[in-house]
């Protein structure tokens, strides 16, 4: 056993062997094996750091952000700008109870008779910097029977917008048949092919985390073409990046080993 570190911060390496494999532990990390081991062990200094780092990884892992428009329109709001700066006009969305990609859904006014943005609440605004690389899920559908012969849904550059930070960035969707629930997913970081909605400049990875850093506004497109408002929405999702939370729990949780031969 040896010892290092000061009086306040001690910390002991203990090696150890099990000699047959039928005397190797049950390890919840797969870390354990035949042979000598070292592990370090820490005392309740060095605890204290690392419920601290569980505690980071906890808060970075987030939960996933969604409205589902079970039984009620969840304080949507339908506008005709692509963002605040472009907003003239707001009111309120259609709430659907059913025929949604399960439970019900909302969507804009038919008759509008403008561009109609679905427009997120508060519920999706604040610090949401663990979605970064995370990613933005929608489903989309065509639902006025009047104009259901060619439901395909007009190759917009604008579909969803994302604003904070002083930065509006905006993407678009694949123009598909919407005939069906579709589901987009759209990558929360550069990939994602996000733009500036006022330059029409690229973003780059570091403002795309920016703005959900602090994000103010979120909107998702609701008409399917320049005349007619009838795209349904459901399960609208802000995810997590499906690595932020376990980087920091092994980087906070897992005991340094390293194998002596």
């Amino acid at each position: 056993m040896r010892e290092f570190g000061g009086m306040s911060g001690k910390m002991w390496h203990l090696s150890f062997r099990f000699v047959a494999q039928a005397e190797r532990p049950r390890c919840a990390i797969g870390i354990c094996s035949c042979g000598w081991e070292e592990y370090r062990v820490f005392t309740k200094a060095n605890l204290t750091g690392l419920v601290a780092v569980a505690g980071l990884a906890a808060a970075a892992s987030g939960d996933i952000v969604s409205s589902s428009f079970d039984s009620s329109d969840e304080g949507w709001v339908v506008s005709n700008g692509a963002n605040e700066a472009q907003e003239s006009t707001t009111g309120s969305p259609v709430f659907f109870s059913q025929n949604g990609n399960g439970g019900g859904f909302i969507s804009a006014p038919i008759n509008w008779g403008m561009p109609s943005f679905l427009v997120a609440p508060a519920a999706f605004h604040g610090d949401h910097s663990d979605k970064f690389g995370g990613s933005i899920d929608v489903d989309r559908r065509h639902i006025d029977p009047r104009f259901s012969v060619d439901p395909l849904q007009f190759d917009y550059a604008v579909d969803v917008t994302i604003s904070g930070a002083s930065m509006s960035l905006a993407v678009g969707l694949d123009p598909v048949s919407l005939v069906a629930w579709e589901s987009f997913s759209v990558p929360l970081n550069a990939a994602g092919g996000w733009f500036h909605l006022d330059t029409n400049v690229a973003a780059t990875d570091a403002e795309i985390a920016m703005v959900l850093g602090n994000l103010e506004d979120l909107r998702v497109r609701g008409n399917i073409n320049d005349r007619i408002n009838s795209i349904g929405v459901d399960n609208v999702m802000l995810v997590p990046s499906p690595g932020s939370a376990a980087l920091l729990a092994i980087a906070g949780l897992t005991a340094a080993r390293r194998r002596r031969d």
